[in-house]
């Protein structure tokens, strides 16, 4: 204990200058920044001033009815008294004789002592021109002048104004400025050393006292740890870029432990759900992993909080098969299971049909027959699989297809249905539990319907380059708004106890692939459930 605790100042100090160093070049670079701009600014505000005087002085009737006045004089005297940012002003003839000017600071207006304009800036406004912003072309040494052109009542060029500023009056702005910045940067520099000060504790504490050379050791001694042990670790921090991978949680991801660590999570497992944890603040458990296909995985995602933010997460990762085969008994093979029975039940049916016709003698009818039902299901069953290259979606849908003849209520597959090997939205069989789960709700739905009605269920499967659409509808009762609110609720059912399950197993199935769900449903009409599953690799 001794050890970390002695060497506490050298990182306190460290920190401390490292910090310092820092803010002082901070500061640097952004007052340069901000006494440039406000430079730049104060020069275009300088700018605006001088042409804004100088045509408002030529547009004053004193001078468009006669420039040479003898009031001309006490009026530009007046003008420039009032207008702070303006040092000399002056009043020319359409040759660009002076006529009239002031000069603040010396009180001087004697118009010989300035010479006349340029002829470049007579033939300026002879052009047709109103304005121009000039430099060097003013009386005694002004840095900065502005023209405009003074027309009489009838429109006739008859002169110009000038406004100009001297150089010694905008070294003085600047001077105001930086000497504005410079105390700005006092200050902040004061503020940044007690921040910088009160941080490099919060680190010293942070790191209990710890020098870096003595945290590192204790780092890499639970690293060896962690390991060592069998289940797999992954933590990723907000940004979703990977902070720790463990041996285990390599070898089951087949991810390189090293290059791994700094990568967007994304990269290296482009299907993970696990940044979903830091969204909703919840722990997920033994979540099963399809995405990992050489071997059954279960995954906990547990989000990483701090002061009360999250600040990464962690999953957890175990291999186990027989785990992961008895879930998927108990959610989507069954479905399998179920369609497989009503197959066989209608083929019994067919069978007993044709031994009733030997039996008549009736050999013709029953050849006839078999034919008949031997076109028919290769028919439907070319039709599913032409649409549905999944085997294992195909021969549920197929089964439920045999399933709703013998509850004679007609199944039909949208013929514009496409469905690929391996769906890299959802995964066989989730795709399963959810078709099985809202088919079977449809074929309930409509045998607790009203005798009369027509008895159809219509299943969609829409798969494209961006996501999967599924839809399931009936022309069932359907459902009130009070039912339609608590449809998706774990043991929630309009059909009595020990129900309400599947729904929420669609949820939850759904909700684990980042995929919605909606319902639509009006009473008397029927029931649809819209699914979609967008790609967010």
């Amino acid at each position: 204990m001794q050890n970390h605790k002695t060497g506490s100042s050298k990182i306190y100090n460290q920190v401390r200058n490292v910090l310092l160093l820092g803010i002082v070049i901070s500061l640097l670079l952004s007052l340069g920044a901000s006494f440039l701009l406000n430079l730049t600014s104060e020069n275009r505000s300088r700018d605006q001033t001088l042409e804004s005087s100088a045509q408002v002085a030529a547009n004053t009737p004193l001078l468009t009815e006669d420039i040479n006045a003898p009031e001309t004089t006490e009026f530009i005297r007046r003008t420039v008294q009032n207008v702070p940012t303006i040092d000399v002003f002056a009043v020319y003839d359409r040759e660009g004789h002076p006529t009239a000017f002031y000069d603040l600071a010396t009180g001087a207006d004697n118009v010989n002592d300035l010479p006349p304009l340029s002829q470049d800036i007579v033939d300026w406004f002879l052009a047709g021109n109103d304005t121009l912003l000039y430099n060097d072309e003013a009386p005694a040494g002004a840095d900065r002048c502005a023209y405009a052109a003074i027309y009489s009542p009838d429109g006739e060029l008859i002169g110009y104004a000038m406004a100009g500023i001297y150089i010694r009056s905008i070294r003085a702005v600047m001077l105001r400025m930086l000497l504005f910045h410079l105390l700005a940067g006092v200050g902040a520099l004061a503020v940044g050393a007690l921040l910088s000060l009160r941080l490099s504790r919060n680190i010293k504490k942070d790191l209990l006292g710890y020098e870096p050379d003595a945290f590192r050791q204790l780092f890499l001694q639970r690293t060896d740890i962690l390991d060592g042990l069998e289940e797999g670790l992954l933590a990723i921090d907000q940004d979703n870029r990977v902070t720790y991978l463990n041996r285990a949680a390599s070898d089951i991801l087949r991810i390189d432990q090293a290059a791994a660590l700094g990568q967007q999570l994304k990269d290296i497992y482009p299907r993970s759900t696990i940044p979903r944890v830091m969204q909703t603040g919840k722990a997920e458990y033994n979540i099963s992993l399809e995405s990992i296909t050489h071997v059954s995985v279960l995954s906990d995602r547990i989000p990483l909080w701090r002061d009360g933010q999250i600040e990464g997460a962690v999953a957890i990762f175990r291999n186990r098969t027989e785990v992961t085969k008895l879930a998927q008994d108990l959610t989507g093979v069954q479905h399998i299971v179920e369609a497989l029975r009503a197959y066989t039940h209608e083929f019994t049916n067919k069978l007993h049909v044709i031994l009733g016709y030997i039996q008549l003698g009736e050999t013709q009818r029953a050849e006839e027959y078999i034919l008949h039902i031997t076109a028919s299901r290769s028919q439907s069953i070319d039709y599913i699989r032409e649409r549905i290259q999944e085997p294992t979606v195909a021969a549920l849908l197929i089964g439920k297809a045999y399933r709703a003849a013998e509850l004679d209520i007609r199944f039909t597959l949208d013929p514009a249905s496409s469905l690929h090997g391996d769906s890299q939205y959802l995964p066989a069989m989730g795709l399963v539990t959810v078709l099985g789960n809202l088919i079977e709700n449809a074929f309930e739905a409509l045998l607790g319907a009203p005798p009369g009605g027509a008895s159809e269920v219509t299943v969609s499967i829409r798969e494209g380059r961006h996501g999967l659409l599924v839809s399931v509808d009936d022309t069932g009762p359907g459902m009130t708004d009070e039912v339609r609110a608590h449809l998706f609720d774990k043991g929630f059912s309009t059909k009595g106890e020990n129900r309400g399950t599947g729904l929420s197993l669609v949820k939850d199935t759904l909700e684990a692939y980042n995929g919605t769900i909606r319902v639509e449903s009006e009473p008397g009409v029927g029931t649809s459930f819209i699914i979609t599953l967008n790609d967010h690799s």
